[in-house]
């Protein structure tokens, strides 16, 4: 007796299917109504034609699918005393007339979020079969919705993870252990061309209807990843050329300063002959040791420059009253010669270089004594005001920061040229002053190899003041040696 005679009555469908490939055999009446094909037609035909995203169900639990004509059903399926045969049973799902109006929006309104993500979402059942994908995740992997639907979701992956994946699932489903559930990671996913790129992956598991579904939520880190090998690419161009600068003073400390030395030394050997140049050619020889003075004190700027980069050392606690002191002590002469008063207030305790604080600040009170007005002694003021990182946003590397303050009443500036004066070999005031114009950069590079800045407040004629914002303590990471030359 065949199954449509036995079980015409039942408003279930029951199929009998044959081999691995489940070929149909028999099915009865009220299947094949919602099929809407005849046995004649059906017969040999594999299971998979006559149902939408089709992958085969394991034995002993149920599997949504969907038929042709849309219905949603439920196919469980069991073995046959007879060899290769199956049974599968078939429920048509029918949907609730009582959900609400409410619920129905809720639903459109969350598929709607899912469907405009600019993230992939795709969510996978314990078998590793994909039961939902997101338009964005399709483009992603440059697939279609349907061509994944069903399909295991190892083929969004590359080796070795492809391989490895089946194997994960089976130890979770054994062990309980989540190794990536809940936790966020990097991995490579591979397109429908086979091409493989970065993306974050987030996921997590729900349990629905006595039901596991793993969601992944992916972000696809190639523009990152470009971004972050182009920092990579000018680190290692920064690094090459401070390596050709650390080169360039070593030449200059040797090289270069030997024929100067030695124009030096001929040029005043000239002078104490003076009596056989005529007026002129003395004026040219005094010209010629002069610029070769010049030159050499340009050169020995420039290697204090580099210095400040190459020569760094461990920062340590240092009090900034002591650096201050000393400062004021090695510039005892000029500050006599022109009459001038400092008024130092209370500075504080922070984490630095010495040498360079030293440096730093002998450049800044010299300026200060060195940029003058005639007729009127200087007068300048250091003090330090606290501030915090909210109220000051730079790349400082400590919460607290401290801002020290130079004041002076000398020449000043135009407030137009304050960016051009922290530049090297930048000079405002042409000739009049002795210097090469290095003296700022130094101070800059100082402050920021420190995690802070400098700024520079000026009106012409009347004054300027110098602000150097430095942190208090220094992170971890900074508090390190770099290589010598």
């Amino acid at each position: 007796m065949k199954i449509a005679d036995i079980y015409s009555h039942l408003k279930i469908g029951l199929m009998v299917v044959e081999g691995s490939d489940l070929s149909m055999r028999d099915a009865n009446p009220w299947l094949l109504e919602k099929i809407g094909e005849g046995m004649h037609t059906l017969d040999g035909k594999a299971l998979s034609t006559i149902f939408l995203y089709f992958h085969t169900p394991i034995e002993g639990q149920s599997l949504i699918s969907t038929l042709h004509n849309g219905a949603k059903v439920e196919l469980t399926i069991s073995p046959l005393p007879q060899k290769d045969l199956q049974l599968i049973t078939i429920r048509e799902i029918v949907v609730e007339a009582l959900i609400t109006e409410e619920s129905q929006d809720k639903e459109m309104r969350l598929q709607a979020i899912i469907n405009t993500a600019v993230d992939g979402i795709i969510s996978i059942n314990r078998m590793g079969i994909v039961e939902h994908m997101n338009p964005a995740a399709a483009k992603l992997f440059g697939y279609l919705p349907e061509e994944v639907l069903g399909q295991n979701v190892k083929i969004l992956m590359p080796e070795p993870d492809s391989s490895q994946h089946d194997t994960y699932l089976s130890n979770h489903k054994q062990t309980g252990v989540k190794k990536i559930i809940g936790i966020g990671r990097e991995v490579n996913a591979r397109k429908k061309d086979g091409t493989s790129f970065p993306i974050h992956l987030s996921i997590s598991e729900v349990k629905l209807n006595n039901k596991i579904i793993y969601t992944g939520i992916l972000h696809d880190l190639t523009t990152q990843k470009a971004a972050e090998e182009k920092v990579r690419r000018y680190a290692k161009e920064l690094e090459r050329s401070n390596l050709e600068l650390q080169d360039f003073a070593y030449v200059s400390s040797h090289d270069l300063q030997e024929p100067l030395r030695k124009i030096r030394a001929f040029g005043d050997r000239l002078k104490r002959e003076a009596e056989c140049l005529s007026e002129k050619g003395l004026d040219y020889l005094e010209r010629m040791i002069n610029a070769a003075e010049r030159m050499q004190r340009l050169i020995n700027d420039l290697l204090s420059f580099s210095r400040v980069s190459t020569h760094a050392k461990f920062f340590q606690e240092i009090d900034l009253n002591s650096i201050v002191r000393d400062v004021l002590i090695d510039l005892d002469y000029a500050i006599e010669q022109s009459t001038a008063v400092i008024e130092v207030e209370d500075l504080p305790i922070i984490e630095a270089e010495a040498t360079q604080m030293r440096q730093l600040f002998q450049n800044l009170i010299g300026n200060a004594l060195k940029f003058q007005k005639q007729n009127e002694h200087p007068h300048i003021k250091i003090y330090a005001e606290a501030v915090s990182r909210k109220t000051y946003n730079n790349a400082a590397t400590s919460e607290n920061l401290v801002k020290i303050f130079i004041e002076d009443n000398g020449i000043g500036f135009d407030e137009q040229y304050k960016e051009k004066i922290f530049q090297i070999f930048q000079r405002l005031e042409g000739r009049k002053y002795e210097g090469s114009g290095i003296g700022l950069a130094i101070c800059k590079r100082i402050a920021t190899m420190h995690g802070g800045d400098i700024d520079a407040n000026a009106i012409l004629d009347k004054g300027a003041v110098f602000i150097v914002t430095l942190p208090l303590r220094q992170a971890a990471q900074d508090a390190i040696e770099l290589p010598k030359t």
